[in-house]
């Protein structure tokens, strides 16, 4: 089954909170290198060596998956798996809390050019030595 947000809402609660775990403990395990049963649901991620690199790919996946947006410092500060789970639920059932309100965006003079957002998928990513 394919995840996204609106097979998650028709879970019950208990159902969505157990399949949000299970794909976050998957991916999260895949990006550090370790199989998903090694993974400790209750663990803060960032005793796991995820670095800032590996929370902007999980930020971006949930993003194209879920349409959901958790900042990348969530997955850096004291968060589990378990209570990323439960972000995400909070997101999907009230909208996307951590989006901005057009009063929050800056205004753009006319003389400013306007970018295109440019659409990156997951295997665009470039990796290299600093």
């Amino acid at each position: 089954m394919l995840l996204n947000n609106d097979n998650i809402l028709c879970l019950s609660t208990s159902d969505r909170q157990a399949v949000l775990i299970a794909y976050l403990q998957e991916h999260i395990a895949k990006a550090i290198g370790i199989n998903a049963s090694q993974l400790d649901v209750q663990q803060p991620l960032n005793h796991l060596g995820l670095d800032s690199l590996i929370a902007v790919k999980l930020r971006n996946r949930l993003r194209s998956d879920l349409e959901v947006d958790v900042p990348a410092v969530k997955f850096m500060k004291d968060s589990t798996v378990a209570s990323l789970a439960t972000i995400v639920i909070e997101q999907l059932i009230n909208g996307n809390s951590e989006s901005v309100s057009p009063e929050q965006l800056p205004i753009l003079s006319q003389d400013e050019p306007k970018l295109a957002p440019i659409k990156i998928n997951d295997g665009e990513w470039l990796e290299g030595e600093i």
